[in-house]
């Protein structure tokens, strides 16, 4: 096949019951007829069933096959480019050079059609308030683009206040109910939103339709609707977890490839290079690891590192993500490839420890140096770290796993907390659950009470430890201590001023309180009640969006790793996998302090770290640097 060659898949016309019937052709992609892409879920590749194609039959995933029953239409053929039969994925050479011109298909394609699967019960409902709340702000004459848009709708104290007092408020509409709530994050929640290479799919699909059993939605339409209840608006649903956040990476990527607003609020807020898509489309999966590199090739900028990789499957998987790493830390001037999560998969003990291991889908991270949207969103301005007061990183390699840096210790972590587990108790399910806490046997089913326990006893030793009796004893800085712990627990980040951090943080440490209360007098020894009374006395149903629950947004970075205390009196945040002993490092071209464990006369990188009190370069001194060895 030449450079731009590819095979595009002719759908024949038939009636339902009628079996699918394919025809392939070789096409130029600069010289070929209007065709479509799809997107799909492969689905279990190791159960086939069979379609007729030119006279023989083609083996297929079920779930592909379903779709094509369903795009299949009744009179007319549809032409159509499908990875699966468009390309032998047996043929690695013709697998490389097929993925090499990915963004000239999906480029080229006069639409992309994203199959999310047959229709379930509740799918229709999720479509529908999309579908419903897109027109309602067109037909109130509001800007779709807007990103700061939020619900503007009357609740029913509202209306009745209104109707009492003949208050003129404009006509609202009603809130999405839960159910409707629930129909739209199943819907979210569907294997495709998880796949890799949905994220150039999608991204450079000029327009793209989703279509679920007989119903079909615009995406445009989708992520407005999915925005506006899940992000926007004060009386939204509470957010989406950040470890589930697919479609906020999807709608960053594809703003950024359209270079055009969106009904999307979520921006990036740093230039855009391959580094930052890897780390951004890290919880995505792949089948095949080495396509968590390849499926970002074409919507990675042009003139970014991307343009040096070549798509190779006869390479393995440990040699692409080895060079990858060689080829950013030796041209990107500065360390923050060190600062991607780090994690203990048998898989990633094969790799050098400065090689990030793109594979794992990891949650665990601190993201100082790759804050994530939604935490920019939450949070505002981002605080940008110079722990080497900006210098710049030239390093070298011994050999394929030695990487050499410059830099030197300054301090260790002596003292460390167990790991910071994030409160999950699901709003909608919540609701759903019976609407009010004071139903005890329902709630004390609600898985999320666990980990709000597990949450109340690790802050709780945590403040313990940092705090001890007093409040009013210095920090190393200068500061109280009491100020000095927030902003490690925060990493240094507010909303607008540090006053409301403080005061978010006062709030916390009152909430916190009721569980304390009850683990001094026992009640901890009865889990179920302790979950639900602890909980109960947190205010779990006020914490989203004022108060204590603002302090949790702005602990998100804290989440998955560990409280540290260092051998100087610093307080840290630091990796889930440090060990007391290990040392605090500021090296040439870092941003942040980077944690590294020496055994055996080596080094090895443990991760990132925040160390309050030396993120702006207070403790580093150029002259002290030395050559490093990390393995």
């Amino acid at each position: 096949m030449s450079t731009l060659s590819t095979r595009l898949v002719r759908l024949l016309p038939a009636e339902d019951l009628e079996d699918i019937q394919l025809v392939i052709e070789c096409v130029d992609l600069d010289n070929c007829a209007s065709y479509e892409a799809l997107s799909y879920c492969w689905g279990d590749a190791s159960v086939k069933t069979t379609i007729r194609c030119e006279g023989g039959s083609l083996h297929v995933t079920k779930n592909l096959k379903s779709a094509l029953l369903y795009l299949r239409n009744r009179t007319a053929e549809r032409l159509l480019w499908i990875d699966a039969v468009c390309i032998n994925q047996e043929d690695l050479q013709e697998r490389s050079q097929q993925v090499g011109i990915m963004r000239d298909i999906y480029r080229n394609a006069s639409g992309t059609i994203v199959w999310l699967g047959e229709e379930s019960q509740n799918s229709g409902l999720g479509i529908e308030l999309c579908e419903k709340l897109r027109e309602f702000f067109k037909d109130e004459g509001k800007d779709l683009k807007t990103p700061e848009m939020q619900f503007n709708y009357r609740t029913p104290e509202e209306s009745e206040n209104a109707e009492d007092s003949n208050i003129d408020l404009p006509l609202r509409m009603n809130p999405p109910n839960v159910y409707e709530l629930l129909a739209l994050r199943d819907l979210a929640r569907r294997q495709w939103f998880r796949r890799t290479w949905i994220t150039q799919e999608l991204s450079l699909a000029s327009k793209a339709t989703m279509v679920c059993g007989h119903r079909s939605i615009s995406w445009d339409t989708f992520i407005f609707g999915f925005t506006m209840t899940f992000v926007n608006g004060k009386r939204a649903s509470g957010g989406w977890p950040e470890d589930e956040n697919f479609i906020g990476a999807l709608a960053q990527i594809r703003e950024w490839v359209h270079r055009s607003e969106s009904v999307s609020s979520v921006h990036y807020h740093h230039p855009v290079t391959l580094l930052d898509l890897l780390h951004d489309c890290r919880i995505f999966e792949a089948t095949d690891p080495r396509d968590k590199v390849y499926g970002l090739l074409g919507v990675a900028p042009p003139d970014s590192e991307a343009a040096s990789v070549q798509v190779d499957y006869s390479k393995s998987v440990e040699e692409i993500y080895e060079d990858l790493a060689n080829l950013i830390l030796s041209s990107s001037g500065n360390l923050d490839l060190l600062s991607i999560p780090q994690n203990n998969s048998q898989f990633s003990q094969r790799l050098p420890s400065w090689a990030p291991d793109w594979s794992h889908t990891a949650s665990s991270r601190l993201d100082l140096v790759f804050p994530t949207a939604e935490r920019a969103i939450a949070s505002g301005p981002i605080r940008e770290f110079a722990a080497s007061r900006g210098s710049t990183s030239i390093p070298t390699f011994k050999g394929r796993r030695i990487l050499v840096i410059s830099g030197y210790f300054v301090d260790s972590v002596t003292q460390l907390s167990e790991i910071i587990q994030p409160p999950k108790l699901d709003q909608l399910q919540k609701q759903l659950l019976g609407q009010k806490l004071d139903d005890r046997e329902s709630v004390l089913g609600a898985e999320g009470l666990a980990s709000m326990s597990t949450y109340f006893n690790v802050m709780m030793s945590i403040e313990d430890l940092a705090l001890g009796s007093t409040d009013d004893s210095i920090y190393p800085t200068g500061e109280l201590r009491t100020r000095a712990f927030w902003r490690t627990l925060c990493t240094d980040v507010s909303p607008n001023h540090f006053e409301s951090a403080e005061q978010a943080f006062a709030s916390w440490r009152q909430a916190m309180k009721a569980p304390r209360v009850l683990k001094k007098y026992r009640v901890d020894k009865f889990r179920d009640m302790y979950n639900y009374l602890a909980a109960v006395g947190y205010g779990v149903t006020d914490t989203v969006y004022d108060g204590d629950g603002l302090f949790l947004m702005l602990m998100r970075p804290a989440f998955y790793s560990r409280f540290a205390i260092t051998k100087m009196g610093y307080f840290a945040l630091v990796p889930p996998t440090t060990r007391v002993g290990d040392q605090v490092g500021l090296f040439k071209g870092g941003k942040v302090p980077l944690i590294v464990r020496q055994e055996d006369d080596q080094s090895r990188l443990v991760g990132e770290s925040y160390i309050h009190g030396i993120m702006q370069g207070e403790a580093f001194d150029e002259s002290e640097c030395r050559e490093l060895e990390l393995i």
